[in-house]
């Protein structure tokens, strides 16, 4: 019986984060953060993201994921059993702050699916 020979190229750009099928059938695979690290701003008058954790605990820089997402990626946070898709804005909504580019949601119904109200990774 022959091995099936596996296209090394392929192999080496599958993606390493944990991943969930979209909602469309055939529709590529989207990143789920589960959980936030944040860091305390430079004026330390309050903590913002300084990157999201995906489902397995994978790490992700905010500027990368948001990146990721300008690029056209679809991110999801899920929080208190929704999800809801992550998108970037130009800096912290925390004023003065100019941490950016940000990272943010619009929370359905539930905090528990607002990405700064995640729990941390």
């Amino acid at each position: 019986m022959d091995t099936p020979k596996i296209d090394t190229c392929r192999a080496a750009t599958v993606p390493t984060a944990p991943f969930r099928s979209r909602a469309h059938p055939g529709g590529p695979p989207v990143p789920t953060v589960t959980r936030v690290r944040k860091q305390l701003a430079a004026d330390g008058t309050h903590w913002h993201i300084e990157g999201v954790c995906t489902e397995d605990g994978t790490h992700y820089p905010r500027a990368e994921v948001a990146t990721r997402i300008d690029r056209g990626e679809a991110w999801f946070s899920s929080g208190g059993g929704a999800e809801t898709r992550i998108r970037t804005i130009v800096s912290c909504p925390m004023p003065p702050c100019s941490a950016s580019p940000y990272l943010t949601t619009a929370p359905e119904h539930t905090a528990a699916n607002n990405l700064e109200n995640l729990p941390r990774c």
